[in-house]
């Protein structure tokens, strides 16, 4: 205890050595949210070109798909009237005979 205390700055390098552990800190930190940041964009990019694809092909099946329903449905239209001239048919011959 004969000796001033001089403090600890030449083993841990004082303000200067902290300076430069919070610079490194920030390096990593920021190195980190740029690769975790390109890896979202990349997630997003794909996610969205998946979806563009699955919309314009359900887009062609609602297209289809109506389509479809609509010929369907004059046909069922040709077969009730045909049903209904067939039906008066058969009542007028049951009639007759």
């Amino acid at each position: 205890f004969d000796s001033p205390y001089k403090g600890m700055q030449s083993e841990n390098g004082g303000v200067v050595g902290m300076l430069e552990v919070i610079e490194s800190d920030f390096a990593r930190l920021e190195a980190d949210t740029k690769a975790a940041e390109a890896s979202a964009q990349k997630e997003y990019d794909t996610f969205m070109t998946d979806s563009k694809v699955d919309k314009e092909a359900k887009t062609k099946d609602i297209e289809h798909k109506t389509a479809k329903k609509q010929d369907e449905e004059q046909a069922l239209t040709v077969k009730r009237e045909d049903l209904e001239g067939t039906q008066k048919e058969l009542d007028a011959a049951l009639a007759y005979f």
